[in-house]
């Protein structure tokens, strides 16, 4: 299903970019990942909502107030965002930009988990189409933290999810549960790296498009590895900065 229509509580519903040259940003994304970026709306705050197939994949944009680290911010449906934003600071996370409506019929927070992983929580009165699971469009989301167990009251209480644990590599990784769906994921961050959200980008040749990201001046922080019943991936960086996941699904 690479049109997704329908967004229940908890399940991920956007992705965007906020980043120091968005039209560079752009460029590297345009060039990487094949995508189709207009001309920023100055009446949307300077974003350029992406595309792939003519279906809206991500969006670009400008630093907000106090940002100085370009950043993938990944958000999630919920049911009562007042209720979410309540529960954040109940579960020990904190809530950094309160809820307020950003266009008609949809409303909007920044939050913090208690390890301090950033997201957005989305409420909107009509769902509209996102690509996924395809190349070039977002095709997991991960949470990285240093015990990433901790979090999940949290995230049963804010999104309304329920969580389960798998194991890849024989390592213990986490999942986020709607319903019969595993819709993000969640592993150990590495020594030293602080609690994030992480995007994974689908592709069709990971060696290829990692070629074509050094190509473009993005970097890689971690080489491509590999698990059975995922694929491979690796993680990297674009040209301004932000990091991201390269991943190629194993054939289904």
């Amino acid at each position: 299903m690479p049109i997704v229509t329908e967004f229940p509580p908890g399940t991920p519903v956007w992705v965007d970019l906020q980043t120091s040259d968005p039209g560079a940003a752009a460029s590297f994304y345009r060039s990487l990942l094949g995508w189709h970026v207009p001309e920023a709306d100055p009446a949307h705050g300077g974003y350029a909502v992406a595309s792939l197939k003519d279906t809206p994949v991500a969006a670009v944009g400008p630093f907000p107030p106090g940002m100085a680290r370009p950043v993938w911010t990944v958000y999630f449906a919920v049911a009562d965002i007042d209720a979410s934003a309540a529960a954040a600071t109940e579960t020990g996370g904190a809530v950094l930009l309160p809820p307020g409506e950003i266009m008609p019929g949809v409303r909007m927070a920044i939050v913090a988990d208690p390890a301090g992983a950033v997201l957005g929580i989305w409420q909107r009165d009509q769902d509209s189409p996102w690509l996924r699971d395809e190349p070039g469009a977002v095709d997991w989301l991960e949470l990285v933290a240093p015990d990433y167990r901790s979090t999940f009251p949290f995230y049963e209480e804010v999104l309304g999810v329920a969580v389960s644990e798998m194991r890849v590599n024989d390592q213990p990784y986490g999942l986020f549960d709607v319903g019969p769906a595993n819709v993000a994921g969640a592993t150990t961050a590495a020594s030293g790296v602080p609690a994030h959200w992480l995007v994974y980008f689908g592709v069709a040749d990971l060696d290829a498009a990692v070629l074509r990201l050094t190509e473009l001046g993005g970097n890689v922080l971690e080489a491509p590895v590999a698990a059975a019943g995922v694929g491979r991936w690796a993680i990297v960086t674009d040209a301004l900065g932000a990091g991201f996941g390269l991943l190629e699904p194993e054939p289904r």
